[in-house]
């Protein structure tokens, strides 16, 4: 036979089982302290509490949902994506919108939908504008290396434990409707600035180019147009001088050989033409006459004959002729042909009289016909 339970031992049970609870209540309570109310456990708290406690929190990350819809929004337009993207988020925030006014009805939808238009249109403003640089304010080194901050996160309306009313579960649907629009709207908007920094880049690249392209043509064309004045300045040079009248300080020579004396321009092509025709064959043109004064002319009929034009009219005495050898003295050679050939591209010439079938066929004689 058990023996009966002393009453001191059960008034003993009774104090522990007491503060067992007490101290229950009071982990929940500290715990509900911390973090809003959400670590109470719901079979604890009556149903209506955790209805009203889940509208809350829906309504407090739908404000913040519709904040950062709005701000995404405003980039998006700012940087003209799919339009088509921007109108679907704004009627899906407008629908939370709607829902976060009835769930508080704290101000009406269309003063709160005249308001967050009003106030797009202000970021949409704020986003095209930079703002204003102090070009005098110092700066700070370590700002070089700060990274752009990260955008604002989409917030969710996080999962219940407990009851939740009709008005919650639509204000967590629109939400995350908003959040996913947010999400696509903001990509777009990131991929949209890509594309156009790389498309103004793209640009300025171009525009740098054809500049550089037209300030090199400019440049050729001021050259090619110096040039073509100063030949021109060259063949009047002579003008007033008389044939084998010509001071030498009037006349130029070639690179190739110091005894040659032209007009300027004569003198000049003929250095170009001795350029390719070294090229061509590994040694320079042999010139053997090249001005002729009216005494050299004089001496020339004298000795050469009907070879040697009336002293006074031969062109060497004008300063544009020369006599050559190293084989282009003589019809059919590769010399003369490859002469005959490239030798116009720098307006020197065979006369015709001088030609094969001229008056008075002479191989070596050529002159400049610029």
């Amino acid at each position: 036979m058990r023996a009966a339970t002393h009453p001191a031992r059960l008034a003993q049970g009774a104090v522990v089982t007491t503060l067992a609870l007490s101290m229950c209540a009071m982990v929940a309570v500290s715990a509900n302290a911390r973090d809003g109310g959400s670590a109470l456990i719901p079979a604890l708290v009556p149903g209506a509490v955790q209805v009203e406690r889940a509208r809350a929190g829906a309504v407090d990350v739908a404000g913040d949902a519709i904040e950062v819809a709005e701000t995404v929004q405003a980039e998006g337009a700012q940087v003209a994506i799919d339009a088509a993207q921007l109108e679907a988020l704004e009627a899906a925030t407008d629908r939370l919108d709607q829902l976060l006014v009835e769930a508080t009805g704290d101000v009406r939808v269309e003063d709160r939908g005249a308001s967050r238009s009003g106030e797009r249109e202000e970021k949409v403003v704020a986003a095209a504008t930079p703002a204003p640089v102090d070009p005098s304010a110092p700066i700070d080194p370590a700002s070089v290396f700060e990274q752009t901050p990260a955008p604002a996160p989409v917030p969710l309306v996080p999962p219940t434990t407990g009851k939740e009313d009709e008005t919650t579960a639509e204000l967590r649907e629109a939400v995350a409707a908003v959040a996913t629009l947010t999400t696509t709207v903001r990509q777009s908007a990131e991929v949209k600035r890509a594309a156009d920094a790389a498309a103004a880049q793209a640009a300025a690249q171009a525009a740098a180019e054809a500049a550089a392209a037209q300030a090199a043509a400019d440049a050729a064309a001021q050259a090619a147009a110096a040039q073509a004045a100063q030949r021109a300045a060259w063949k009047q040079s002579l003008l007033g001088y008389a044939n084998g009248k010509i001071p030498d300080s009037a006349l130029c020579g070639v690179s190739f050989d110091a005894s040659v004396r032209l007009r300027c321009d004569a003198a000049e092509q003929l250095d170009v033409l001795n350029t390719a025709y070294r090229a061509q064959f590994g040694s320079d043109l042999v010139v053997s006459d090249s001005y002729r004064s009216y005494a050299g002319q004089i001496a020339c009929k004298r000795t050469r004959g009907y070879l040697c034009a009336t002293p006074g009219t031969s062109n060497h005495g004008n300063g544009i002729a020369v006599d050559l050898g190293g084989g282009i003295d003589s019809f059919g050679t590769k010399q003369h042909r490859w002469m005959a050939a490239h030798a116009p591209d720098l307006s020197w010439g065979l006369p015709s009289w001088a030609g094969s079938g001229g008056s008075k066929p002479e191989a070596w004689h050529w002159e400049y016909l610029g």
